[in-house]
């Protein structure tokens, strides 16, 4: 997220006017005067959104929101749909009065977001068809094309657009030759900056190659990209690769790719050489997905979290069932054509899936938020459970370090449990789900069904402690509370009123996908925003979206406030729900992507 100041007045009020009704000019004037309240708005400060979850902290927190307040969001309206040619499953990105939407055509777009106006349209590559053999990646048949799955991200000083997309080479290409591209593009006019790259190379520490053109399985690029810019200033754009399939032997690895921007430019003495670092050198799997969240990103440091594998505990040096920090260092000119490196600082393993009685349970399954001032990761996955660690020492194989116990986050389950909070020292029972890992499977649950946490936790602050949010599938939004002296997540705050896929026997995934914005730490101020299917399995089936907001602090017997519900009225109706798009708020505004082949804007 960046924010950019104007030479504009510093302030400037919108009022709304009506007609004078039978009630007088009394009324009237008591509207205008709230709309002139409640929609101030302060030009000299605009705010970008230029990567998934808000910034590369994946705090999913938009700090710099004046417009959309306690006060204002119930009067929110669908103000329009920004139609495209396929679905939208990444999140979109705002830069100014541009708003950049991908689809899984492989199409990029750029829009007026003031006047809906297309400005610029490009395809980068030929889409294929994921629900066919050879080459299925979609066993659902939900999507009908595959192309951009992995939100970009956006350099503003460079004004520089990286675009990833997985698609046939070319026209002759049979449906089942596909590449991994990264195209490097102008943010304000789509032309190419420098020739686009196909991501490929063996794993510098071993284990095999990305696969491309007729190797399977498959890469899956899902995790959004990030842009990490070291203590010299050098830049380095990072990809994350999931695969298709999930064999703990193998074949198919998880990646992490980092290509300095240098060599990507082509710049004296780089060429685009990029360090490549396999998840499970010795085993299988790994993939790094997130649903869709980039990799968290301190200084020239990576953050992250893998799924189904080899784990560290049954092969030393495999890193699946993980968080994992990397770090980045730049190449130099002329020395191995500035090929950067990405080396293993820490991690800590989560569990094994050889030891589960169901091997797909993803730590990877949401992605990981860093809150640096405080020292802080956080992260879980399909066990619905949370882990509050310690960026500067993950722990490896103990969660002594950790600032407090891991503990069921979506659910409030009946004891034992082991409640939010709970330090590291305490003895656990032997059937808290942190110990017995299989307690969290649907039969275990109150409810019968499952748990997962596919959307990244959010995170924001007040002037005295902090909230962090999450939204399992099958269950309402929780909110608990962060203490900032014992870095600890101390207890349950509230929840929302709105069931993920309703409260139906069959429930389904992904549960809510989340954002929340603030004016600083104004009382007042912040919101917490969510994207959820009220009804039905969105991983299987194309089902109805929801765009909900509460009132992210204040609440009313453990209940938070509704502020807004886009289906209250069928004008606001959202559209389809996107699996892996993450709604954006700036300026006043709320963005949405949608499997309705468009992505909806929301005002006042």
């Amino acid at each position: 997220m960046d924010v950019r100041f104007s030479h504009s007045p510093p302030l400037r009020l919108l009022a709304v006017a009506s007609p004078v009704s039978s009630l007088g000019v009394g009324m009237s004037m008591l509207r205008l005067a709230f709309f002139a309240t409640v929609t101030a708005v302060r030009v000299a400060q605009a705010v970008d959104i230029t990567t998934v979850g808000a910034n590369n902290t994946r705090q999913g927190w938009n700090q710099s929101e004046t417009v959309l307040t306690r006060q204002s969001v119930p009067h929110l309206k669908k103000l329009r749909a920004f139609a495209v040619d396929e679905k939208v499953d990444v999140t979109p990105l705002v830069v100014g009065a541009k708003l950049y939407v991908f689809t899984m055509a492989s199409t990029a777009y750029i829009f007026d977001v003031n006047t809906g106006a297309q400005l610029f349209k490009r395809q980068l590559s030929l889409p294929f068809d994921p629900r066919t053999n050879p080459g299925q990646m979609d066993m659902w048949g939900v999507y009908h094309s595959w192309g951009v799955s992995s939100t970009p991200v956006i350099d503003s000083g460079s004004q520089t657009l990286y675009v990833t997309a997985f698609g046939r080479p070319s026209a002759t290409s049979p449906n089942n030759e596909r590449n991994n591209m990264l195209f490097i593009l102008d943010a304000n006019t789509l032309a190419d900056k420098a020739a686009p790259v196909l991501i490929a190379g063996n794993a510098d520490n071993g284990g095999g190659a990305l696969a491309n053109g007729f190797t399977t399985p498959y890469q899956k690029m899902r995790s959004g990209l990030g842009l990490l810019a070291d203590a010299t200033g050098h830049k380095a754009v990072i990809i994350c690769f999931s695969m298709n399939g999930e064999n703990p032997h193998g074949p198919g690895h998880g990646f992490v790719v980092a290509y300095d921007v240098r060599g990507l430019s082509r710049a004296a003495g780089f060429s685009p050489t990029p360090a490549i670092w396999n998840t499970t050198p010795g085993g299988g799997a790994g993939g790094i997905w997130m649903s869709g969240s980039g990799p968290a990103i301190d200084g020239d440091d990576l953050y992250l979290a893998t799924g189904n594998g080899m784990d560290p505990g049954t092969a030393a040096g495999n890193f699946a069932e993980s968080f994992v920090k990397l770090h980045y260092a730049p190449g130099a000119a002329g020395v191995n054509n500035g090929k950067p490196s990405l080396t293993v600082s820490d991690y800590w393993g989560a569990f094994s899936d050889f030891t589960r009685a169901d091997g797909d349970q993803d730590l990877g399954s949401a992605g990981v938020l860093i809150i640096p001032k405080r020292g802080n990761l956080i992260g879980g996955g399909k066990d619905g459970i949370l882990y509050n660690l310690n960026k500067d020492n993950l722990g490896k194989n103990s969660w002594d370090p950790q600032f407090n116990l891991p503990f069921v986050a979506t659910y409030l389950p009946d004891p034992p449990n082991g409640g939010a909070g709970l330090p590291t020292s305490t003895v656990v029972d032997p059937n808290w789900p942190i110990v017995n890992r299989d307690r969290n499977l649907p039969m275990n649950t109150p409810t019968g069904k499952t748990v997962h946490i596919h959307g990244t936790p959010v995170y924001m602050e007040t002037a005295t402690a902090g909230i962090l949010y999450v939204w399992g599938e099958n269950e309402r939004l929780k909110a608990y509370n962060y203490d900032f002296a014992t870095q600890r997540i101390t207890s349950f705050r509230a929840q929302g009123q709105e069931f993920a896929s309703g409260t139906g026997p069959q429930g389904g995934m992904p549960g809510g996908r989340l954002i929340v914005s603030s004016n600083g730490t104004v009382p007042g101020s912040a919101v917490i925003w969510g994207v959820y299917p009220p009804q039905g399995d969105a991983n299987s089936h194309v089902v109805h979206g929801a765009l909900v907001a509460y009132d992210a602090t204040a609440a009313a017997n453990g209940v938070l406030t509704e502020l807004f519900h886009s289906d209250t009225q069928p004008e606001n109706s959202l559209g389809n729900f996107a699996k892996f798009a993450t709604p954006v708020v700036a300026n006043g505004k709320v963005f949405v992507g949608t499997f309705s082949n468009a992505v909806v804007e929301y005002g006042l």
